[in-house]
C-alpha cells in the first residue's frame, strides 16, 4: 500500500471518529455558518490555543458546495476578530505598556515603526504563518501601526491561508491536511525571509 493510500486510510478512521462524525453534523446544520464564524473570530481576537483551519476543513467536506461560502466567512471573521484584537490593545495601550520594557517597545518601533509598509509586512507574515495573529494584531496596535494596512495585509493574508485549506479539502478531501500544510508551508518560509530581509533593511 503506497504511502498515501496508508495516510488516506488512517485520516478516514480519524473522520469516522463520534467526535468528528458529530462536529461533522453540526457544521452540516443550519449553524453551521454560525458556528465557523464564532470559531474563527474568538481565535483571531483572543490568544486562545484553537485552529480555525480543522473546523474549515470539517466544514467543506460537509457541505462542499458551500465551500467558497465558508472561506469567504471564515476569512472575514478572520479579519473582524484581529481588528476587534487591535482596537482592544489600542485602547488598552498604557496597561500593555506597564508589562513591556522601554527598550522592548524601542525595538519594535525601531523594526516596525508606525509606516504601513512595516505593519503590512508583519500582518502578512502573522495571517499566512503559524506565528500567532492575535499577538501580531497587538504589535500593530502597540507601534501604533495603520489600521487600513493591517486590515489589507489581514485580508489578503488570511484569505489566502484559507483559501489554501478550503481548496485543498474541496479538491482532496481527506489528504487535505498534508496538501495544505505543504503549500502554506512552503508561503510561510517564503514570507519569513521576506519579512527578515524587509526588516533587516529597516535596522
Amino acid at each position: 500500500m503506497s504511502i498515501e493510500k496508508k495516510l488516506e486510510s488512517g485520516v478516514e478512521k480519524v473522520l469516522q471518529t463520534n467526535t468528528v462524525v458529530s462536529a461533522t453534523e453540526v457544521l452540516r446544520s443550519k449553524t453551521g455558518f454560525g458556528i465557523i464564524f464564532a470559531i474563527s473570530f474568538l481565535e483571531s481576537s483572543l490568544p486562545l490555543p484553537i485552529l480555525t483551519d480543522p473546523f474549515l476543513m470539517a466544514g467543506v467536506l460537509a457541505d462542499k458546495k458551500n465551500a467558497v461560502k465558508l472561506v469567504i466567512i471564515t476569512t472575514a471573521a478572520s479579519v473582524m476578530g484581529g481588528s476587534f484584537a487591535y482596537f482592544g490593545a489600542a485602547f488598552f495601550l498604557e496597561f500593555i505598556l506597564q508589562w513591556m520594557t522601554e527598550s522592548v517597545v524601542d525595538e519594535f518601533n525601531s523594526m516596525i515603526g508606525s509606516a504601513d509598509g512595516g505593519v503590512f509586512v508583519l500582518t502578512l507574515v502573522g495571517a499566512v504563518t503559524p506565528i500567532p495573529y492575535t499577538i501580531v494584531a497587538w504589535v500593530a496596535a502597540v507601534v501604533e501601526g495603520g489600521l487600513l494596512a493591517f486590515i489589507a495585509a489581514s485580508f489578503i493574508g488570511r484569505g489566502f491561508r484559507y483559501s489554501v485549506v478550503g481548496f485543498c479539502t474541496y479538491k482532496f478531501g481527506p489528504l487535505a491536511v498534508s496538501y495544505a500544510k505543504r503549500y502554506i508551508g512552503v508561503t510561510s518560509i517564503f514570507l519569513l525571509l521576506l519579512a527578515g530581509l524587509y526588516f533587516w533593511l529597516k535596522m
